[in-house]
């Protein structure tokens, strides 16, 4: 069997695919890769098919050694890959020989990257998907964060499609990034300061964040909702804590909350937030459905030209 072991499993690394759909009304989170984008562009350079699974590591550390012969790409975040005493950057499908030390380190721009094997990762499919669920125990290996010392069974070897990842589009340097979101019905029972302070505020990217939400810093948002009752979340959504400090939700998010919430903001920001560091300013922008839409059928239509 083939396999990878992982010598230094770096920071909140997980087994990830395209995610887990149809099992929030049981409480199950859908999961999946951060920066899909990423994902979905590594899984295009070795032909693999949209759920096959990849290494998700944040902050771009992580050494490893495969049994066999191995080729390789690391996508999203950019990192420097080392083979033997070589370095090269991240983006290109790469070859280790077998038991040959590769380590990746971060070049300080992004959070999510993604580590891809010809053949794909192959632990076991769990209400179908590979995807790691660490709150509910599912997914990945034994549901689990990844540890040093992992040994993860690899699918047989595939033939590379490309051989250079395309452009990333989620990991760019912006001094003020823009949240699009669509204003939900609790939206008009907000207070007009606070409507205002969504509007008009700008806030920043804080360290508390992770695959369940990410915190944002700024003039506290007094949304005037005295109470409520739990209702379901959503990818995206706005939520307002009674400390008045937004959290946009994200993939590992809990099904249910009671906390008043903005509206949700569209896909495509979301993919650029999970990969903005702390400090990084961002400002929300309301927009009506209609324009989501739009600029949902554009992203999707780019990243299809893009991986086609």
């Amino acid at each position: 069997m083939r396999t990878l072991t992982l010598i230094r499993s770096g920071i909140a690394s997980t087994i990830q695919d395209s995610g887990r759909a149809g099992h929030q009304r049981n409480g199950i989170p859908p999961s999946g890769a951060m920066d899909n984008y990423a994902l979905r562009a590594g899984q295009y350079c070795f032909g693999h098919g949209d759920n096959e699974a990849a290494l998700e590591f944040a902050y771009g550390d992580l050494a490893f050694v495969t049994s066999h012969n191995c080729r390789f790409i690391v996508t999203g975040a950019p990192t420097v890959v080392t083979i033997g005493n070589t370095e090269r950057d991240s983006g290109k499908i790469e070859e280790a020989v077998e038991n040959q030390v590769v380590t990746v380190k971060p070049r300080g721009q992004g959070i999510y990257s993604y580590l891809h094997v010809e053949g794909g990762f192959d632990t076991p499919l769990q209400l179908g998907s590979r995807s790691t669920s660490p709150r509910e125990r599912i997914g990945g290996v034994e549901g689990r964060y990844l540890r040093d010392g992992d040994t993860l069974p690899l699918g047989s070897g595939t033939r590379p499609h490309v051989t250079q990842c395309p452009t990333p589009i989620t990991v760019q340097d912006r001094d003020l990034l823009s949240l699009r979101f669509v204003p939900g019905f609790q939206f008009d029972a907000f207070s007009p300061a606070a409507k205002q302070a969504l509007d008009n505020g700008t806030f920043s990217v804080t360290p508390r964040a992770n695959r369940m939400g990410i915190a944002l810093e700024g003039d506290p948002v007094n949304t005037g909702v005295q109470s409520l009752l739990s209702e379901a979340t959503c990818y995206g959504a706005v939520q307002i804590p009674p400390d008045g400090k937004p959290i946009i939700l994200l993939n590992d998010r809990q099904t249910v909350g009671g906390y008043p919430k903005a509206g949700a903001v569209i896909e495509a920001d979301c993919q650029r937030l999970v990969q903005s560091r702390p400090g990084q300013r961002v400002q929300l922008v309301p927009i009506t459905p209609q324009e989501a839409d739009r600029i949902t059928w554009l992203e999707h239509h780019y990243i299809e030209t893009k991986l086609s």
